[in-house]
């Protein structure tokens, strides 16, 4: 690894294959989002009361005895093991073949984040009869941070982040870009967090929030758009995500008037609505929406500050690999 005034270059990437597979760990946890969103849509968290079960737990039963509900809830158990597993071969990659400790800590948090949702998960089936589905809001809600932690591992560890960057700590063009990247994903979070509410809770407060609150992200991402683009040097890569952010936007908005008509214009009680798959479809495919931008958000919010971490990186590594820095 070599430095100077100007210019850092960061020849300890990592290997291929660790690249790939936080790829594909980042892969499998849409596949355990989308159907941990079929579980709430359908409302069979509780198809299953028993907990915890062997991840081959399907291939034990007749499979003509359960119903779709059993079925679901327990490929969405299955993937979750998938997901854990995948975080386990990563942490231990991350922290023996990857030299900077940084990536190491942020594996071995990620892995615990993976934990923490399994159990949290489980707890939610255990307590039901305790806490009804508060437990539910929260596995859902956390189940977004845990989602974001393995895509950073996917950028952190991906060739563009690794390839050389200038690095000017003097330089505070991007100051105002930074701090307004990071409170984008906050606020979109926070978005989330009531959308939750929206999901598994029949209050009033959350539903009214969670409408309103979709005119400030729209504005917040406006905004952020309008940073990016206007900067006097536009990172390729930023705008390319700006692009991806404003179509999931796009997206979201036309899917969460869809979910909302759907499920409040006819009069009834939503909780007493029986939920069709076209109505499960597009609920799902807002969620995952929502968690695409939060993701992309996030991505945004860490890559604005691409000096600063790899400066980290840099200080926190082993003093043999720091060559020509005398």
């Amino acid at each position: 690894m070599s430095t100077d005034a100007n210019h850092l270059v960061v020849s300890d990437a990592p290997p291929r294959w660790l690249r790939y597979w936080a790829i594909l760990t980042a892969c499998a946890t849409v596949v355990l989002l989308a159907l941990g969103a079929v579980v709430t849509t359908f409302r069979v968290g509780m198809a299953d009361p028993i907990w915890p079960t062997v991840p081959w737990h399907l291939l034990l039963i007749s499979w003509q005895e359960p119903g779709p509900g059993f079925l679901i809830e327990h490929s969405h158990r299955l993937a979750g093991y998938i997901v854990g597993c995948c975080a386990i071969v990563l942490a231990i990659g991350l922290w023996r073949y990857q030299p900077r400790r940084l990536l190491g800590w942020l594996g071995i948090a990620t892995l615990l984040g993976v934990i923490a949702q399994g159990l949290l998960g489980g707890f939610r089936v255990r307590l039901h009869a305790l806490v009804g589905t508060d437990l539910a809001l929260i596995h859902g809600c956390f189940a977004q941070i845990v989602f974001a932690l393995l895509v950073s591992v996917a950028v952190l560890t991906s060739r563009g982040w690794n390839t050389p960057a200038r690095l000017d700590p003097a330089d505070d063009d991007g100051t105002q870009l930074r701090r307004w990247s990071l409170w984008t994903a906050v606020l979109v979070y926070c978005q989330l967090v009531l959308g939750g509410f929206v999901r598994h809770t029949s209050s009033g407060l959350g539903q009214r929030g969670h409408l309103l609150f979709a005119f400030a992200i729209v504005a917040t991402v406006v905004w952020l758009m309008k940073c990016i683009f206007a900067a006097p040097r536009p990172d390729g890569r930023l705008t390319l995500a700006a692009s991806l952010l404003a179509c999931f936007l796009t997206i979201q908005l036309m899917l969460g008037v869809e979910a909302w008509m759907m499920k409040f214009s006819s009069g009834m009680i939503a909780d007493l609505k029986p939920i069709t798959a076209p109505q499960g479809v597009v609920r799902t495919a807002h969620f995952l929406a929502g968690s695409g931008i939060f993701a992309t958000a996030f991505v945004i919010a860490l890559w604005t500050r691409r000096g600063r971490v790899i400066a980290i990186q840099v200080v926190s590594a082993p003093a043999s690999r720091l060559e020509g820095a005398a």
